[in-house]
Parts: C-alpha cells; structure tokens; sequence
C-alpha cells in the first residue's frame, strides 16, 4: 500500500486528492467529474490567499489550509515548495488532532521524486497522434 491509499484508508477520511501547480488533477479516491477540472486552480488560489493572510498577521508561512463546514473539514497541505497540493477531506467528528499526526508523518516521509512520479503521466502531442492516425490509415486501418 503506497502512501496515497494508506491516508485514504483511514476510517475517518472522506476523500484524499492530490493535484499539481499546472491545474493538473494527478489521483483522486474518488471518482472525478468533469467540474474537478478546476480543483486544482482553486487549490492554488486558496493556498496564495492563505500565505498572503498568514503573512499579513505576521505568523509564519502558512502550512496546511483547513476549512471546517457543516459536514467536514478540508485540509489542505502545499507540498514541495507549493509544486503539489494535497486534499484531505475528513468527516466532520473525526479526531482531527490524530488524523493530522499521522498525515504529518506520511508527507515526512514524502520525497520530492514521489511527488515528481506522478507528474510523469504522458501528455499526448497532437502532431504524433495525428501522424500516428496517418500511418495507420496507410497502412490499410487494420490492427497488427
């Protein structure tokens, strides 16, 4: 079990997403909708919001951004200089104090290389699908 799925595991989480600063949705618990295409620009602007209030009071750099609501919390953790963020939505009667603990101890233990893994997912350059789509009409259409 990686670390992505041992915090998404926990009985008391709801939900666990991880996205990056170029407005990329890396891995979800959850299955992702079409709306979540902008989760992870929101993520980002909640993360510059909080810096900015933190540096404004005066308190150090914000670590972990969490907004409690009717139903729960949301934790929000910049990793890596802010190149990651990662979502931790937990129920609302959850042992928060626990649960940070032990999210502290997996993002220790986070390198920058496991970050950079999931960033490796291939992008599809437009110009070789279509001269791959070319070279299998010449060839006829058929599969090999």
């Amino acid at each position: 079990m990686d670390w992505f799925e041992r915090l998404a595991g926990n009985r008391y989480v709801d939900v666990v997403m991880l996205a990056n600063n170029q407005g990329r949705l890396l891995r979800s618990s959850r299955s992702v909708s079409s709306e979540d295409e902008l989760l992870p620009s929101m993520l980002q602007a909640l993360e510059v919001l909080a810096q900015t209030l933190a540096e404004e009071f005066g308190c150090g750099a914000a670590q972990m951004v969490q907004l409690s609501t009717e139903h729960g919390h949301l934790l929000l953790f910049p990793l890596a200089q802010s190149t990651h963020y990662l979502v931790v939505l937990v129920e609302r009667a959850a042992p928060l104090m626990l649960i940070l603990i032990e999210i502290e101890r997996t993002l220790k233990n986070l390198s920058q290389d496991d970050l950079a893994a999931l960033d490796q997912s291939p992008e599809l350059d437009a110009g070789e699908l279509i001269e791959a789509v070319r070279e299998w009409l010449r060839g006829g259409g058929t599969a090999d």
